[in-house]
């Protein structure tokens, strides 16, 4: 059926994509010393505001622990800080200063990278791709 090879087709290439997209986006971040990992908790509090880990867990569709292990890692190099709630086991991070600087200098560095990966795409086929994966999170989240 010509549907089924569209569907087939489109999810192909969201996989074929996904894999050179992070090795560059690595290839980007480390001479900064960070991971593609770390740079996204980094822009989400930066972006959505202070979180938990529990709310990045749930955003990002894993495991609560390695949200802990990734945040430590960035408590170790002074980026993020962690304030207590009302409740001791609520955590919310904040990024620190240092924090706010590296991801302003981060924020300019991948968009550059991502800039060139737009390259004779227009504004509305990104409005189209944005649409449709927001409906796709939207279907796994039911």
């Amino acid at each position: 059926m010509k549907e089924d090879t569209h569907l087939n087709s489109m999810f192909a290439k969201f996989k074929i994509l996904q894999r050179p997209y992070a090795n560059g986006l690595q290839q980007v971040l480390g001479p900064y010393q960070m991971s593609e990992a770390q740079w996204g908790l980094i822009r989400y509090i930066s972006e959505v505001g202070p979180a938990t880990n529990s709310e990045i867990a749930l955003y990002w569709s894993v495991e609560k622990p390695s949200v802990t292990a990734l945040a430590q890692k960035l408590i170790d190099q002074h980026l993020i800080y962690v304030v207590y709630g009302t409740d001791k086991r609520k955590k919310v991070m904040h990024l620190t200063e240092e924090g706010i600087v590296k991801y302003q200098q981060l924020k300019k560095v991948v968009h550059t990278f991502q800039a060139s990966l737009l390259v004779d795409i227009t504004e509305e086929e990104c409005e189209v791709v944005e649409k449709v994966l927001e409906k796709l999170q939207q279907n796994f989240r039911k």
